[in-house]
């Protein structure tokens, strides 16, 4: 297997139903696989896709969202483009030229940031645009996201003003201090492990590729008792990594939100017809499912459904307590410390 000089590490993450404290759970399950390409087909935060390459896998890495997608080309397409310190200095020095551009300052000021942070944040968009590497317009654009999430409790974007800050240094740092910190930490993670890898941005029901030794789902997981909509807690850095292109922001919500993309996981029924297409559609590969005891369909139908397609099905359990549970309005209380599972089907 090959080793980078240096041990590379994911930037650490606030991300809805992150794995990445199940990392080593996840991959001690997968001790006896043996496979070289690998699909991550619902990255999210993109720390499972990183764990692959640093494996010394060959990867391509998948999401509806476009912050997802930005992140997956910084860390997992790129193998050894970095933001150097003159390209930082140029994206940290602020603009007030006619042409630049003010979506953030004229939709969202005092809303997630003051106006001088969404100042800022259209300034950096357009020097980001001036880079001439791809590779480092990525970077910075997952920087600018986790820089924004940082300045927010929680990481997420359902709730304006300072409800829920805190003494927390994150919160009493500059936007411009998060961003320069953000960088950094992006290119220490950035490696190459000799492997060719992809990020696509695309809904997984839709992605024609198939020939991968192992596919790895970790869908949406549905709840009665909660919603696992990651536009509704990411809409603000969703729309800021793609400068809303294509994205009709609705004014008449507190904060300025747009409508959520189409999902089949959004509804039971709907949900279990995309696993069984899935399941079947990677019927030749070895399929890996993360999922939890808190979604539906459950541990039995998950079961019967991979062993419809595949000779030898193996679960593998633990206990895990996840940062986010159900909706404070929810008539019942979802408890967030679930028994999570790794479905391994040969």
């Amino acid at each position: 297997m090959y080793k980078p000089a240096k041990e590379p590490l994911f930037p650490p993450t606030k991300f809805m139903g992150s794995k990445q404290t199940l990392l080593p759970f996840i991959f001690k399950s997968l001790n006896r696989v043996k496979y070289d390409s690998v699909l991550d087909a619902f990255s999210g935060s993109g720390c499972v896709s990183y764990e692959f390459k640093r494996r010394g896998k060959s990867v391509v890495s998948n999401d509806f969202l476009h912050c997802s997608f930005v992140t997956a080309k910084a860390l997992i397409e790129n193998n050894s483009t970095k933001i150097d310190d003159q390209a930082l200095r140029k994206l940290m020095t602020v603009r007030n030229d006619a042409i630049t551009p003010s979506k953030v300052a004229d939709t969202y000021s005092d809303l997630f940031f003051t106006k001088s942070e969404c100042q800022f944040l259209d300034s950096l968009w357009a020097n980001i645009q001036d880079l001439s590497s791809g590779y480092q317009r990525n970077l910075a654009l997952a920087a600018a996201c986790r820089a924004c999430q940082k300045k927010r409790p929680r990481g997420i974007f359902t709730v304006i003003g300072k409800k829920g800050w805190d003494a927390r240094k994150d919160l009493k740092l500059s936007l411009q201090e998060q961003f320069a910190n953000a960088v950094r930490i992006f290119n220490n993670s950035v490696f190459d492990n000799g492997k060719a890898h992809r990020a696509v941005w695309s809904d997984i029901m839709n992605l024609p590729d198939t020939d991968f030794d192992l596919v790895y789902l970790d869908p949406p997981y549905w709840s009665p008792l909660s919603d696992n909509d990651y536009v509704r807690r990411y809409h603000f850095i969703e729309g800021y990594s793609r400068y809303w292109e294509g994205l009709d922001i609705d004014m008449n919500t507190k904060a300025r939100k747009f409508k959520s993309y189409l999902s089949p996981f959004s509804q039971l029924g709907a949900a279990r017809n995309a696993l069984s297409q899935l399941f079947e559609r990677y019927s030749d590969s070895t399929i890996i499912v993360s999922y939890s005891s808190n979604g539906l369909p459950s541990k039995s139908e998950l079961l019967s459904m991979l062993e419809s397609v595949k000779r030898k099905v193996t679960v593998f359990e633990t206990d895990h307590r996840y940062s986010f549970a159900n909706q404070a309005h929810a008539k019942q209380k979802i408890k967030n410390k679930v028994r999570e599972y790794v479905f391994v089907a040969a």
